[in-house]
């Protein structure tokens, strides 16, 4: 298939590269299964949640799905995976902070959103997969 892009690419690269660590990891997989039932609720809810909530939602989505990706392109254009191999200089001693806090922030505002989503969509008779 010509042009086509794995939306979850970014969360393979993280669980596969060398050096992400655990913890990177560990959140990864918080914003995997986050980001999962957020999808599927927004999808359910469609056209019958109150606009303005679903709106906020998915927007909150993107944000947090985007300040993941942003912060995973900086951390692995300076640690690459065969580093330090080919690494012209070494990445910034904040670089790893940096990540897990943005990874952070982003699990958070997803789980934010997700209880908000959970709380309305059950007011339509509308369940999630996890309780």
């Amino acid at each position: 298939m010509d042009g086509y892009a794995n939306p979850d690419q970014e969360f393979i690269d993280v669980l596969a590269h060398r050096y992400a660590g655990a913890h990177l990891r560990f959140l990864t997989g918080e914003l995997i299964a986050a980001h999962a039932e957020l999808n599927h609720l927004l999808a359910r809810t469609k056209g019958r949640l109150a606009r303005a909530t679903w709106a906020d939602c998915g927007d909150e989505l993107h944000r947090c799905t985007s300040l993941y990706r942003s912060a995973w392109a900086r951390f692995a254009a300076a640690v690459g995976d065969d580093f330090p191999n080919g690494a012209d200089t070494m990445p910034s001693p904040t670089l790893g902070p940096e990540t897990t806090q943005a990874f952070q922030a982003a699990v958070d505002g997803l789980r934010g959103a997700l209880e908000v989503l959970r709380r309305e969509s059950r007011q339509l008779g509308c369940e999630s997969w996890v309780y």
